[in-house]
């Protein structure tokens, strides 16, 4: 390394950490004795890491921020939802298949899901905290 030839910032940090060789060591050592450009880089790397010093304690200081606790209204009252939309899409096929002859045939795709699905929504109704572990762990439904 020659003067006409900077230290890199990647360079710096290694030596000032200690990471760099002692072959490399020794060649930053000396470049540093004769480039004030560098210098004043391996200064300002110093200054900022002396100020960044404090800031492990400073966050162990902080309060903990908890994980969303579960929100029992909330999850009883999508249960509720549930369950009384399951009650009224099965009070409703009745009426929809004396409206038509053709039975299988009249339901919409989503009503025909509901009603297959009706012990699903009415056991998620009844365990909810299956629902929010569930939200917890990243998995939508």
């Amino acid at each position: 390394m020659t003067t006409q030839n900077h230290l890199t910032p990647v360079q710096i940090d290694r030596y000032r950490s200690g990471l760099a060789s002692a072959e490399q060591a020794a060649q930053i050592q000396l470049h540093l004795r004769h480039c004030p450009q560098c210098q004043n880089a391996l200064q300002f790397g110093q200054h900022l890491c002396d100020q960044l010093a404090p800031l492990p304690q400073l966050a162990a200081r902080l309060p903990r921020r908890h994980s969303r606790a579960v929100r029992w209204p909330r999850v009883f009252a999508a249960g509720m939802a549930t369950a009384s939309l399951a009650l009224a899409v099965f009070i409703s096929v009745p009426h929809l298949a004396s409206n038509n002859d053709s039975y299988p045939g009249s339901l919409s795709p989503q009503v025909a899901d509901a009603v297959q699905n009706i012990e699903f929504y009415q056991w998620l109704s009844n365990h909810p905290q299956v629902l929010q572990q569930g939200l917890q762990n990243g998995n939508p439904a």
